[in-house]
């Protein structure tokens, strides 16, 4: 603070300046709204087409409400859907690698969001234990993308700390991306029930020919959720066997958070945006008209833990609203 008296400085006291805002990077959140939109959709199929008749006997729906739950279901075993799919879940991997480098703090947003997946996962064992429906997850893509954030920081770290360099992490990071990406294409070719050929070997890249193993079963005809030993936990964490609903293993996924990173490191070391070189996107006019989309792509984190209840509500009423029977 500067006391002046007819333009001369008279005193200047030192305070403390306040801390701006983190900078936006316009083209990574206008990316993250479409894609959460994009998932949004998805998901909305989902409830409307597998986990609704769960709960309804559709059958008995109006015609037009049947109609899109069986249209819905027709959609989400698409073999386009569960391509178009692997692409979403990719680009989100390396959007949280890429901002990790613009992050204060990723080893605790990488934590943050581990722990919210782990929450996602007790509230779905409650939820398929309580209404006896398969809506089990134990390592969703939620605690894929925490922990894959929470590996890059600590190797990140660990590099920049006995290198003294983060140009050697940002190759060093690259090298990361293309061994656990060949990994975990190499664990699902071994693993694959399959013989690979040039028709069936997308289905491979994008995990659908990973084992799955079941959830739940039936003792003395009652609903009765299976426990695995840690082998058979650590396969699911690893990518190995596919379990749940909602199920990223580790590998190949964590091998994109790290290229995510390497393009980061790359590209947007001064963190800012590759289109809008004023620090003022306010004045663009293409910022404004995109501005629902980036503003929906700064609120990712929220969205996605939330919209899933919002949505499965929405498609509870909808049915019973219409009078749709229970099972």
């Amino acid at each position: 603070m500067e006391l002046t008296i007819k333009g001369q400085q008279i005193i200047s006291l030192p305070l403390r300046a306040k801390s701006k805002m983190a900078r936006r990077i316009f083209e990574i959140d206008l990316l993250r709204g479409i894609l959460i939109i994009l998932m949004i959709l998805d998901h909305l199929a989902y409830d409307f087409g597998i986990l609704a008749p769960d709960f309804f006997i559709v059958s008995s729906a109006p015609t037009w409400l049947a109609d899109l739950s069986a249209w819905s279901e027709q959609y989400w075993y698409e073999a386009w859907r569960l391509n178009f799919r692997y692409v979403i879940i990719v680009l989100f991997f390396l959007l949280v690698g890429l901002s990790s480098t613009l992050s204060r703090n990723s080893l605790k947003r990488g934590m943050l969001i581990f722990g919210f997946g782990c929450v996602i996962s007790i509230f779905a064992y409650l939820g398929a234990t309580v209404f006896e429906t398969n809506m089990f997850i134990f390592f969703g893509i939620i605690s894929c993308l925490g922990l894959s954030l929470i590996v890059y920081s600590l190797l990140r770290k660990l590099v920049v700390l006995l290198t003294g360099s983060a140009r050697v992490w940002k190759w060093f990071a690259l090298f990361l991306a293309l061994l656990f990406m060949a990994c975990g294409y190499w664990m699902r070719s071994e693993i694959a029930t399959i013989s690979l050929n040039s028709e069936n070997w997308w289905l491979v890249i994008n995990g659908r020919y990973t084992p799955t193993i079941p959830t739940h079963g039936y003792v003395m005809n009652e609903f009765t959720p299976f426990d695995y030993d840690f082998a058979t936990k650590l396969d699911i964490i690893l990518g190995r066997s596919w379990y749940g609903v909602d199920f990223a293993g580790l590998f190949p996924y964590l091998g994109y958070a790290f290229l995510g990173g390497f393009i980061g490191e790359l590209l947007y070391v001064n963190k800012q945006s590759l289109i809008f070189k004023s620090a003022n996107l306010q004045e663009h006019i293409v910022e404004k008209i995109f501005r629902p989309l980036t503003y929906i792509g700064s609120k990712t984190i929220y969205i996605y833990l939330l919209h899933q209840l919002v949505l499965g509500l929405f498609a509870f009423l909808i049915f019973y609203s219409c009078g749709t029977p229970l099972r």
